[in-house]
């Protein structure tokens, strides 16, 4: 993460227009650092929003939410079901991987990725739906005017 946050404020830095901030060629621009740092910030926000999400909700919830909060696309043809059952099987075929001790270097990724399409038993995947809550019905449609209020101020 340290790495790519020091890219950006690299990239920003060197390759954005605007005011050097020393006479040379080499200079990074003021304008350049801004953007970088706007971006910067924005980034750790994600990933602090999203680091927040993991440690407060389990697996279980968190496919809960996603499978509600896709509920308008399967007007536009999307299978929520189908999409669940992806995810929820992709990640507990990469929890498996995460949990062996050793590094796995490219032979062996495949080996293990080999093994994994062997059949093997059934698992039952289940996926709890909550209703919404007032607070959430709420939150989503101020979420919802924002965007549409972005949108119409764009236009």
């Amino acid at each position: 993460m340290r790495f790519l946050l020091l890219v950006i404020t690299l990239v920003y830095g060197w390759s954005t227009p605007g005011q050097y901030l020393w006479p040379s060629r080499w200079s990074p621009t003021e304008e350049g650092l801004c953007w970088g740092l706007l971006q910067l910030v924005r980034l750790l926000g994600v990933l602090a929003a999203l680091q927040l999400l993991l440690w407060r909700l389990s697996s279980a919830r968190m496919f809960s939410g996603l499978y509600v909060l896709l509920t308008p696309f399967t007007f536009l043809g999307f299978d929520r079901e189908r999409w669940a059952l992806r995810l929820s099987l992709t990640m507990a075929f990469s929890g498996d991987l995460l949990l062996q001790q050793h590094a796995l270097n490219r032979e062996g990724f495949l080996m293990q990725l080999a093994g994994a399409e062997q059949p093997c038993e059934l698992q039952e995947v289940s996926i709890l739906v909550e209703s919404l809550s007032f607070f959430d019905l709420a939150l989503l449609w101020a979420l919802f005017a924002a965007v549409l209020f972005t949108l119409l101020m764009m236009v």
